[in-house]
């Protein structure tokens, strides 16, 4: 179907079912939408792949939607690190909405891409949910990213530029994930009940946004580390996390940390071998009524 599709592009509609799949589904040509009708649309891995790919990938186009689709990774029996479900490569302007990736390596991954839209996916039971590398200016919002073995939502190696917005992350190791990625915004995501951390900021992640976030019942709710400068952390909830409310740990200077609520954790706001932060107007009070001073 996608062969017989004009130059210009068009749509293709999966109708419900279970397909196996044994190849990379390529999208090669821009504007094409390939269209499934929710969870009643699986598409199920039968193969391992020996180098990067999704169920569906699509390399060096624009303007494609992959929307309502359920893909299944399979990763009990297919185990493969390169086993993805939708996967981006070196593409802009294309729209990944409504679809369900469960139990690949990475149920999203979008490499050298950007300004697409991730929106109201489901990807629970990966490696890592959503994983961005070296993409920059894309938005990923309304996600639900659960109980992947890694991270909810990673961004990494100068991923910057983009916007991390409404998303639920629980039951991860780490919920929404930052290294060497700066100019972010990550804003209204509910990171609960991850092992490790909320949200994690790390290795010259800089001039980012965190603001208006709920991360509670985490070892730490909201984590900078190594070198992470000139960030703003503002408004968002941190409580009943059991270590640090929020913490800055080595180098992480001239953050500025405002107006958060971080109660009944081990510490409230925990400073490391940081220097030059700005913290003001934080609640940090123990079940005690203790006000910790931090």
């Amino acid at each position: 179907a996608i062969t017989a599709l004009l130059a210009s592009g068009g749509e293709i509609v999966i109708l419900d079912g279970t397909y196996n799949i044994t190849a990379s589904i390529n999208i090669p040509k821009d504007n094409v939408s390939i269209r499934g009708n929710g969870n009643a649309t699986v598409l199920k891995r039968m193969w391992d792949s020996s180098s990067p790919e999704g169920v569906i990938t699509l390399t060096s186009v624009e303007g494609c939607r992959v929307e309502n689709l359920q893909i299944d990774g399979n990763k009990a029996t297919y185990t493969a690190s390169y086993n993805y479900g939708i996967y981006l490569s070196s593409s802009s302007d294309n729209t990944i909405t409504g679809n369900t990736c469960n139990n690949n390596s990475y149920g999203i991954r979008i490499s050298s891409s950007s300004d697409n839209t991730v929106t109201g996916n489901t990807c629970n039971n990966n490696i890592d949910g959503i994983y961005l590398s070296s993409s920059s200016d894309n938005t990923v919002t309304g996600n639900i990213c659960k109980n992947n073995s890694v991270y909810g939502i990673y961004l990494s190696s100068s991923s910057n530029n983009n916007t991390v917005t409404g998303n639920t992350c629980n039951n991860n190791n780490t919920g929404i994930y930052l290294s060497s990625s700066s100019d972010n915004t990550v804003t209204g995501n509910i990171c609960k009940n991850n092992s490790v951390y909320g949200i994690y900021l790390s290795s010259s992640s800089n001039n980012n946004t965190v603001t208006g976030n709920t991360c509670n019942n985490n070892n730490t709710g909201i984590y900078l580390s190594f070198s992470c400068n000139n960030n703003t952390v503002t408004d968002n909830t941190c409580n009943n996390n059991s270590n640090s409310g929020i913490k800055l740990y080595i180098s992480c200077n001239n953050n500025t940390v405002t107006g958060n609520t971080c109660n009944n954790n081990s510490s409230g706001i925990n400073l490391s071998s940081s220097s030059k932060n700005t913290v003001t107007g934080n609640t940090c009070i123990r079940g005690t009524g203790q006000i910790d001073d931090y």
